[in-house]
């Protein structure tokens, strides 16, 4: 796996990335019905909470030992998987 630093400094880049894929999102859902709205909360609400668990994961893998850093980044690179899941799953809801 990367050193710390170098892997965290991927970590942020993907973030602005999703950042504007989250603005994005945001743009879509604003224009859509009550109904529409009310229909996609739990795809949501899933997002939001992958987003916490990612920034835990995150958060952990900051404070890790060298020893422990293959383990903490393979639970970043899970959430943030789950993430990305998540948020394709509301952008192909809203389309």
């Amino acid at each position: 796996m990367q050193p710390k630093d170098a892997y965290l400094d991927r970590v942020l880049g993907e973030v602005e990335d999703l950042s504007s894929r989250v603005s994005e999102l945001n743009r879509r859902f604003a224009k859509q019905k009550v109904s529409v709205k009310l229909e996609h909360y739990w795809e949501l609400a899933c997002l939001r909470t992958r987003f916490t668990e990612f920034k835990r994961r995150v958060e952990d893998l900051e404070g890790a030992e060298d020893r422990e850093l293959d383990r903490f980044q393979e639970a970043v690179e899970v959430a943030w998987k789950e993430l990305l899941d998540a948020l394709e799953t509301l952008f192909a809801a809203l389309r």
